[in-house]
């Protein structure tokens, strides 16, 4: 084509040097591919690392704030809204912009850690820039305007940093590279329709589950923990909901991944996990498991007209009291450690029988299982809100609330002290 699809800025014939050869411009886009109709054409192609740092320092790229994640609200003056690569990171008291995000990137890129990081894209607005198409050699030769980054503005001064870095020190980065390839998408938008497309790559769509998430990835400590435990947990194995956040009553599975890897972060106290300690964490907690599971079946396997009675009726395969097991599995480790493992398993089924189903517990009035939701307990420790049945009493699945779990079944099973609001509830 000798003009790409008409977009105003292109221009009919290359501008010149003084020897009379095509001028290539500040920058030149190589082996260029078209795809899209004349209202909607892109172009892509390959750049370096270092090549994305001199489109940089030449001064073409840039972000427009109001059409980007934005200015900090009530900033006084108004700081200017068009930002210039080449500047570094935007001030975060100004800007909204997470530093931190672009330093790990840096960090990642700089150590030669794998980082899914394409396409980068760019824009170039219509009728604000010059430009040549060069059909002959599938190159834009851009003369003149500005390159706006719609979107993957945090990846772009990631790689601008790690560069400028490298280029102090390079003996100190052995595997990063500058001539680390990255995909870029060329776009020609008009100002509106940048923020349109920012909207639509982060807002419009649905964000995947944590679970499914958690589930495909094999860089995530906890998440490789919680799998791990399923692995080894006879109740849990088909047990847990892994492309989902949510239990629909259809559902059997008596958790989510994302519950059991939060379980897991209250557990392992640290996220970042070597193989043994991984493996380690794993086995406890699958222990644990399956003593708490022969306690009370309802955390093992049911069919769905099971799960959906005891979902009604009580709180025992809760997402709320999930937290509360995590926070007992600490003392079940440590025990552990002391006593040795058959001495260790001894105590904590004495331990946990406490909870069996066939245990009677009153409290004032009420009598019945210590996991019932009309258990008046719950209530008065902000666990559930009052209904006028079982299925329509709302568990309440805050901070808070798996914070009162945690310390209610603590002192239940006797590993802290029992304070006035559990001395009136009575077993037997």
């Amino acid at each position: 084509m000798s003009q790409p699809f008409n977009i105003s800025g292109f221009l009919p014939r290359p501008k010149k040097t003084a020897s009379g050869k095509i001028y290539s411009g500040r920058f030149t886009c190589h082996n260029v591919q078209w795809t899209g109709s004349p209202h909607d054409s892109m172009g892509t192609f390959t750049i370096t690392a270092e090549e994305l740092a001199d489109v940089a320092a030449n001064g073409l790229l840039w972000t427009d704030q109001d059409v980007q994640r934005g200015i900090q609200p009530g900033v006084e003056p108004r700081p200017a809204r068009e930002l210039n690569l080449a500047a570094g990171y935007p001030d975060p008291k100004k800007y909204i912009f997470q530093t931190e995000n672009a330093d790990d990137m840096a960090e990642k890129l700089l150590h030669g850690e794998k980082l899914f990081l394409n396409p980068l894209v760019w824009n170039l607005r219509p009728g604000s820039f010059e430009a040549f198409w060069n059909e002959d050699d599938s190159s834009i030769y851009i003369y003149s305007g500005k390159i706006y980054l719609p979107d993957s503005h945090h990846r772009q001064q990631a790689i601008l940093k790690a560069v400028q870095v490298w280029r102090l020190s390079p003996r100190e980065y052995p595997r990063f590279s500058g001539a680390r390839e990255f995909k870029i998408e060329l776009y020609f938008l008009s100002r509106e329709d940048e923020g349109n497309y920012f909207f639509d790559k982060n807002q419009r769509p649905k964000p995947t589950a944590k679970s499914k998430a958690y589930d495909l990835t094999t860089l995530d400590d906890l998440s490789l923990l919680a799998k791990r435990v399923i692995d080894e947990t006879p109740a849990l194995q088909g047990n847990v909901n892994r492309v989902t956040d949510r239990l629909t009553p259809k559902n059997p599975q008596v958790l989510t991944l994302s519950t059991l890897r939060e379980m897991m972060k209250s557990f392992a106290t640290q996220e970042q996990l070597d193989t043994s300690e991984l493996a380690g964490l794993a086995t406890i907690a699958a222990q644990f498991y399956t003593l708490l599971a022969d306690v009370r079946p309802e955390l093992g396997k049911l069919d769905p007209a099971q799960r959906k009675r005891v979902r009604e009726q009580l709180l025992v395969d809760a997402a709320v009291m999930m937290q509360g097991y995590a926070s007992a599995m600490k003392d079940y480790s440590n025990d552990l450690a002391k006593l040795g493992t058959t001495r260790a398993h001894e105590a904590w089924r004495k331990k946990l029988a406490r909870l069996g189903a066939s245990r009677k517990y009153t409290y004032g009035r009420w009598s019945g299982d210590f996991f019932a939701k009309r258990n008046p307990l719950w209530r008065d420790i902000g666990v559930v809100s009052p209904g006028t049945d079982e299925a329509k009493l709302t568990v309440l699945n805050t901070g808070a609330a798996r914070s009162q779990c945690g310390r209610v079944l603590r002192q239940f099973l006797a590993l802290d002290p029992v304070p006035v609001d559990l001395r009136s509830l009575r077993g037997s």
